[in-house]
């Protein structure tokens, strides 16, 4: 049985916790869900996407028949579960390193450039 009231709040409850993990001043889930990305793992990704589109049946009450309460839970747990799972300064952590690696190849590359070029004018 789908209960609207319900619903709303673990709405509000999963913006939440989008916004404090990935920061942002999200509006609805939507915003908050495309804030996330792709830095969210695939499954939370579906369940989210599942949730904004029941959000839409949600507010008509005809339309309200068709959503299945224990389909929607299992997906705000899924959410939960993915929301949980990133680590930020994990994720900070590798990009950084990254951009550090990516820097000490192109330093190597223009060494490795400058003495070839100075082999071929015989400087060395």
């Amino acid at each position: 049985m789908f209960d609207q009231a319900r619903f709303d709040r673990r709405v509000q409850e999963s913006v939440k916790s989008l916004k404090r993990v990935f920061g942002g001043d999200p509006k609805d889930l939507r915003q908050a869900m495309a804030r996330a990305g792709r830095r969210l793992p695939m499954r939370a990704r579906k369940a989210g996407s599942e949730i904004v589109s029941a959000q839409g049946l949600a507010g008509h009450p005809k339309l309200q028949q068709q959503l299945d309460g224990a389909k929607l839970d299992l997906a705000f747990d899924r959410l939960y579960e993915g929301i949980k799972s990133v680590d930020m300064r994990e994720v900070r952590r590798k990009r950084l390193l990254g951009a550090l690696a990516s820097l000490a190849f192109n330093l190597l590359l223009f060494l490795g450039i400058v003495l070839a070029f100075a082999r071929w004018r015989g400087l060395v």
